[in-house]
């Protein structure tokens, strides 16, 4: 489905389930919704299930390409307006962990509990934005199939890509699937993000932290940092999974996940 957010076409789904919470589900960079189909599977006829492709990925428009980070945050929080949705379980991995901590930050009312995944709240430092750098760098001169093969080795455990091609090949088709504009844009804005680090210890609903013990993006002291400055919020660390754990150890994360959901609204 469609539906018109801050100027741009953002594809969402929505499955509605009679007087349930509703989960969202935010997706990392740069991917698309269907890399939580996993945890839809899970949840569906549990619960209200909301996932979306953020600007410029997937299946949304990306519009001139040209828009930071809370602009992001802002079409997350629109979403939600427009749809008539007044509190949420968010469940943000990367990029999407980035996203639901500002939006709290901006609207902590919205949410009833956070599910933060391989993610941190700190904003890109000189290292991380040169990186940046040159990825886009790569993307722009050397294409889209060079950006994807680089950027996977990235996020993947080593296990995975031993045992897993099956997730190997269904992350890279979700990258290559993205309008090349739209992956640009994203990995600008994504060096714009505002810090967060300040609002943790002031979270005062549940919140669950995931993180897959191979990631090398956000490892797992990041998590442990997470966990040590928000109370009431509990530490799962995924065996046998890199950056994307709710892809490369489906079994756990989802028994990590829902275990949590029954305790916080008794799906």
């Amino acid at each position: 489905m469609k539906i018109k957010i801050n100027g741009v076409n953002i594809d969402y789904n929505f499955y509605a389930v009679e007087d349930t919470p509703t989960v969202v589900f935010v997706h990392g960079f740069p991917f698309n919704q269907k890399m939580w189909e996993p945890q839809v599977e899970l949840l569906k006829g549990r619960c209200s299930i909301l996932t979306y492709d953020g600007r410029g990925l997937g299946q949304s428009e990306v519009g001139d390409g040209q828009f930071m980070f809370e602009n992001l945050v802002d079409d997350f929080i629109e979403l939600l307006r427009s749809l008539k949705i007044e509190k949420v379980i968010a469940c943000g991995l990367s990029m999407g962990g980035y996203i639901i901590l500002r939006a709290y930050e901006k609207q902590p009312t919205l949410f009833h509990a956070l599910i933060l995944c391989d993610t941190r709240s700190e904003a890109d430092g000189n290292e991380a934005k040169l990186k940046r750098a040159q990825m886009l760098h790569i993307l722009k001169f050397h294409g889209k199939m060079k950006f994807a093969d680089e950027f996977i080795k990235t996020i993947l455990s080593p296990k995975t890509f031993e045992k897993n091609n099956e997730v190997v090949n269904f992350v890279r088709d979700m990258i290559i699937q993205n309008d090349d504009v739209g992956i640009a844009g994203n990995l600008i804005a994504l060096s714009t993000r505002t810090d967060t680090t300040h609002l943790l210890e002031k979270i005062d609903i549940p919140v669950l932290i995931i993180v897959g013990e191979d990631d090398a993006l956000t490892p797992p002291t990041i998590a442990q940092t997470l966990h040590s400055k928000i109370k009431s919020s509990h530490l799962e660390i995924i065996p046998s999974a890199g950056h994307l754990s709710n892809l490369e150890n489906i079994e756990k994360f989802n028994d990590a996940i829902l275990n949590f959901l029954k305790k916080v609204c008794q799906i």
